[in-house]
């Protein structure tokens, strides 16, 4: 049975390598217990449970000695992830209904257990478009993408990475006339992806372009 959503997963992976590293760098019980115990609590708040057997399954997350063993936890878990549900063509169009040949990009690379939300670049326009659920509501919003060759911190998932602006243009309250409300992000979206812990992030910076 399915009992955690991507960002859910996204979080206990970084659980899991907190607790690796205090199992590898201290030799303190005390300290190791303490975050051991930090890590069950923020797991506990990030999920509900349904049973004790769910609950089981995360167990295992204690014990993490080495990498390999953190790769394996990670891989034992995610036949619990519910996946990202991928939108038909006919979803999308209604989303941006003024994009005549707007299209899902290329699904065969990418890892439905790791993404949150769906986003690619139409690179005839540089457009850049971003779809994902709000309480299973189909939700999305797409602007002019400028690359950067800086690194700055993304508003989505709050790394420091590569990023870039994304533009959105809205009609202005005066016929004719355009605003643009802009934020930077990560180039790349399956990075992103793996970082965005909260969903409440995105929705917010999707929420403040649109």
């Amino acid at each position: 049975m399915k009992f955690m959503n991507v960002e859910q997963f996204q979080f206990v992976k970084k659980q899991a390598k907190k607790i690796l590293n205090a199992n590898t760098t201290s030799k303190d019980q005390n300290v190791i217990q303490a975050i051991q115990a930090m890590v069950q609590e923020e797991i506990n708040n990030k999920i509900t449970f349904q049973d004790i057997e769910q609950q089981l399954v995360l167990q295992r997350i204690f014990t993490l000695q080495t990498k390999e063993q953190l790769e394996q936890f990670l891989e034992s878990i995610k036949q619990y992830v519910e996946p990202y549900k991928v939108p038909t063509d006919n979803q999308i169009k209604k989303l941006f209904p003024k994009d005549k040949k707007v299209k899902l990009p290329n699904l065969d690379t990418i890892d439905l257990q790791e993404i949150s939300y769906l986003s690619w670049v139409d690179s005839g326009t540089n457009r850049k478009y971003i779809v994902y659920y709000d309480e299973g509501t189909l939700v999305g919003v797409r602007g002019v993408f400028s690359h950067s060759e800086k690194q700055g911190v993304c508003s989505v998932c709050n790394q420091h990475a590569k990023v870039g602006l994304l533009l959105v243009s809205k009609s202005g309250t005066v016929q004719g006339t355009y605003t643009k409300r802009g934020n930077y992000l990560c180039e790349n979206s399956e990075t992103c992806n793996e970082a965005l812990t909260d969903m409440n992030k995105l929705k917010e910076f999707v929420n403040n372009l649109r």
